[in-house]
């Protein structure tokens, strides 16, 4: 067994011959795997997180949980090796924002498919916005497989990216693939753009969690943003100008932790910041699924 495939796996990963892919341990994020790893020539393992943490920070953490051993000291690459690396990642980025661009263009509008009935099957009951689409054939990597999916175009990165959530056929929810959800194109700093109106800037995790909090539980206007991940909301990308911004995370560590350090840097910058507070173990679509429930019952 490789030293990557090992780490994988350390990772609770999956392995698929050349690369791996799991949850990155540096921004802890456990909802969408960001993290692939694979094997260099020189037999040392190369990882990169698509979330966009940095190759020491990831180091640091496989280092901090004992899958990887030594003192704590990288010695980077060669010059002419850095060189190497950096053109054969912007090949890939290149690439991949290609691909992201040409997957966004083929899907289709997403009111009256089967994406429109997975969010409202979630109780989701706002105008799906124009960065949401549908694509019905969706190619699905790690399983080889082409999947109904809906597409999210991902705004205020430096390349085009979309998010991907692969669908059950009749759209009642996730498909039963992992990762059930993925990126496509460098997604760092960026954010799907649901709503544009007056009043704070809103920024949840996930797409459904943010579309909940348009569908009710916000009691204001708002401009609404889902930033995909923990990592995320942590390096979003701040319009310019500060304003009124409100952050609603997760009930989890991860995600109060992810909130903090947004609310912390854009502070600095001269927000004026407040933090939506959620019950442990529930997201906001829980919350509206709730709502929904004792809605129904009275």
């Amino acid at each position: 067994m490789t030293e990557a495939e090992r780490i994988t796996r350390a990772l609770n990963g999956h392995w698929y011959g050349r690369y791996g892919v799991a949850f990155c341990p540096a921004h802890r994020n456990t909802r969408t795997p960001a993290l692939s790893i694979r094997e260099a020539e020189d037999g040392r393992f190369l990882a990169h997180c698509h979330a966009g943490c940095a190759f020491l920070a990831i180091l640091g953490a496989l280092r901090g949980s004992g899958m990887v051993e030594g003192s704590g000291n990288y010695t980077p690459p060669s010059t002419t090796n850095l060189a190497k690396i950096r053109a054969t990642e912007e090949t890939k980025a290149v690439k991949r924002e290609g691909q992201a661009l040409g997957l966004w263009r083929k899907a289709l509008p997403i009111n009256g498919t089967i994406a429109e009935t997975y969010l409202r099957s979630r109780g989701i009951v706002c105008q799906l916005p124009d960065v949401l689409r549908f694509h019905p054939e969706c190619w699905h990597g790690p399983s080889a497989k082409r999947l109904p999916a809906m597409v999210a175009r991902v705004e205020g990165c430096k390349r085009v990216a979309v998010h991907r959530t692969y669908l059950r056929s009749d759209g009642t929810g996730k498909a039963a693939v992992e990762p059930a959800k993925a990126m496509l194109g460098a997604v760092a700093g960026g954010a799907v753009r649901l709503t544009d109106a007056p009043g704070p800037l809103v920024v949840a995790e996930g797409i459904e969690t943010a579309l909940s909090l348009a569908s009710g539980l916000l009691r204001y206007p708002a401009t609404i943003w889902a930033a995909l991940s923990t990592s995320g909301i942590r390096g979003m990308r701040l319009p310019s100008r500060p304003g009124r911004l409100t952050i609603a995370p997760d009930g989890d560590e991860p995600g109060r932790i992810a909130a903090h350090a947004l609310a912390e840097r854009a502070q600095a910058l001269g927000w004026q910041v407040s933090l939506l507070p959620i019950p442990d173990g529930r997201d906001w679509n829980d919350i509206l699924k709730m709502e929904g429930e004792l809605h129904d019952r009275s």
